[in-house]
């Protein structure tokens, strides 16, 4: 054990019995990079206190710390760190190539030398944003991943018209004296999130019993040990878990969820974790003996001066900053969609008293200041967006142009339309039913719809399917159904002519605003109403008599957001109670449709 490892867990059974023997050899460290968003410097982000978070932030009488770390350089030297000492397999879930203006307006192509040459991941899986840029007429997913010098792995990721598996189901490899399989399975709700993403292109198998085909194969061609590496999100791969027992180790990814301790299903002695985003690294340490394979599992927090954070990488740090230089010269002249980058990124643009965030599930100040923006750009009834979970904080002070892009990075034109009431909450409804429904093969956003400051939602999570939205209201006002409301957001590429904002539904006097983009609408409301000061203000809260939601990992008994539900008054969530127990698969694993 070197200086950086005092504390990484001790070894146990795949059912969770603790097989300490006072020895400290391990066969195989995995090393998890996932939901890295572009980030290629270290950059703020909030961690929350909870019975199980880690490390110890000093909270004091906060339930939340604002620090800054990650970022490729400190990635490069932890996981050279680990490599120095151990076999190390570098396993990396997606949505890598999007989040940044950097990568929006390279086409994501600014991560690709990065990753290959420092990160070095030995499997790459996709996420959903990796396919962002197929919403473009220049789409070029598959460009990305055979530039990666990874193998990558999707065993649900289809051709549209011919229908063949594009990347292997799995890989294994040899480790000393026994073999390792990997299984990658990539978002399978790309095309029900955006489909502008897969349309004409892809085709996603969206059944679970493809991991434990995939796991069964490998374990014929001699796998001891199955690990699954998906971008799918937290809940579904803990139900996944519990239905398929092939699979010893599953890395999840998509919900941006920390899992500083493991999640362990004893019923098929699986393993899950989850290694938050960029500036995260999850480690799981495996090893056979007498025949049992044993894990230990760590995640390190890799903070600028944590306790297991090394000096960045310098190598790292110049290929980083050749990437990044282009976008702070004076002029950067970059155009990518209705947008234009005609300022560096480092330019300030406005000043917050209070931090933004929005890693958070009901509500985040920053989700309410976008909205407000929209809002008073159009000078509409309310204004409705994505409620975005992925990004970074800023903390109080100045905002930089490049902060207010990792929260938004999308040059879609801003939009307003015409909506009924009765539009409207059945929207909201069926938002409600995607996070809150006891089923999670049926989740797949992991966050409420966010609306400006003049809209209030009263919700029952644990009511039963359509009846979960209590109460909507705008200006102190319940929603008429049969009245019409100018509704501020903007236009998605790909959606319907009449659908705004991922709405789902027709507007009415659709009118977008072609040059002007999210960002743009921000900077505009930074520079009218500086400094603001937005917090959480209780725009969602949960029915005096209905079941109770937590917005933040510091609200309740779960350390995770999602899905946010109490249902078993404070259990470890894998005995969540209304999760079923076992699942009944079809013949044909490859469901591709709902």
């Amino acid at each position: 054990m070197n200086e950086h490892e005092t504390d990484i867990g001790e070894w146990r059974s795949l059912g969770g019995a603790p097989v300490g023997d006072g020895s400290d050899d391990t066969d195989l460290v995995f090393a998890h990079v996932s939901d890295l968003h572009g980030q290629l410097t270290p950059r703020y982000q909030v961690y929350y206190d909870n019975p199980t978070s880690k490390p110890d932030f000093g909270f004091g009488d906060d339930d939340r710390v604002i620090e800054r770390g990650g970022g490729i350089s400190l990635l490069a030297a932890k996981l050279d760190e680990l490599r120095e000492h151990h076999t190390v397999c570098t396993l990396m879930s997606g949505d890598t190539f999007h989040g940044t203006a950097v990568t929006t307006y390279t086409d994501g192509r600014a991560m690709l030398e990065p990753i290959n040459d420092h990160v070095a991941p030995d499997v790459y899986v996709p996420g959903n944003w990796d396919y962002s840029n197929e919403a473009a007429e220049e789409g070029n997913f598959l460009e990305l991943m055979d530039t990666l010098d990874a193998p990558v792995l999707a065993n649900n990721l289809y051709d549209w018209e011919t229908d063949e598996r594009l990347y292997d189901a799995y890989s294994t490899l040899d480790v000393g004296e026994f073999s390792v399989g990997v299984v990658g399975m990539t978002n399978p709700y790309v095309d029900r999130m955006a489909p502008a993403f897969s349309e004409g292109k892809y085709r996603f198998g969206k059944h679970p019993e493809l991991l434990e085909e995939s796991a069964q194969a490998a374990r014929e061609d001699g796998a001891d040990v199955v690990v699954a590496v998906t971008e799918i999100g937290l809940p579904w791969m803990v139900q996944a878990a519990k239905d398929c027992p092939s699979v010893d180790v599953m890395f999840s990814a998509h919900t941006h969820e920390y899992t500083y301790d493991p999640i362990v299903v004893e019923e098929t002695e699986t393993v899950v974790v989850e290694s938050g985003m960029g500036e995260a690294l999850g480690r799981v340490d495996l090893r056979v003996r007498d025949g049992e394979v044993q894990f230990r599992h760590h995640l390190y927090c890799l903070t600028e001066g944590g306790e297991h954070t090394p000096e960045p990488d310098p190598d790292a740090e110049e290929t980083v900053e050749t990437a990044r230089a282009p976008f702070f010269e004076d002029d950067p002249e970059f155009e990518r969609g209705a947008g234009t980058l005609d300022r560096p990124l480092d330019a300030v643009v406005g000043r917050t008293e209070e931090p933004l965030y929005r890693q958070s599930f009901l509500e985040s100040a920053w989700n309410t200041l976008f909205n407000d923006a929209l809002r008073a750009h159009f000078d509409t009834d309310l204004a409705v967006s994505h409620g975005f979970r992925y990004g970074t904080a800023i903390p109080s002070g100045e905002i930089t142009l490049g902060e207010l892009y990792t929260f938004f990075p999308m040059t879609t034109p801003v939009a307003r339309g015409v909506a009924y009431g009765q539009q409207l909450t059945n929207h909201m409804e069926a938002f409600l039913q995607d996070n809150f429904t006891p089923y999670p093969y049926d989740q797949e956003d992991g966050r409420v719809r966010n609306f400006s400051s003049n809209v209030e939602v009263t919700v029952d999570p644990t009511a039963k399917r359509g009846r979960r939205l209590v109460e909507l209201q705008v200006n102190g006002e319940s929603v008429d159904p049969e009245e019409t409301y100018s509704v501020a957001t903007f236009r998605r590429p790909g959606d319907p002519e009449h659908d705004l904002g991922n709405c789902g539904f027709p507007f009415q006097d659709v009118e977008v605003e072609g040059g002007t983009i999210p960002v743009d609408v921000i900077v505009k409301y930074l520079e009218e109403h500086s400094s603001i000061d937005y917090e959480v203000m209780g725009l969602v809260e949960t029915a005096d008599d209905g079941g109770r939601a937590q917005n933040t990992p510091a609200d309740g008994p779960y350390p995770f957001i999602q899905p946010g539900v109490d249902y078993a008054a404070g259990e470890a969530y894998c005995e969540t109670s209304m999760i079923p127990r076992g699942n009944a698969f079809p013949e044909e694993g490859r469901n591709r449709t709902r």
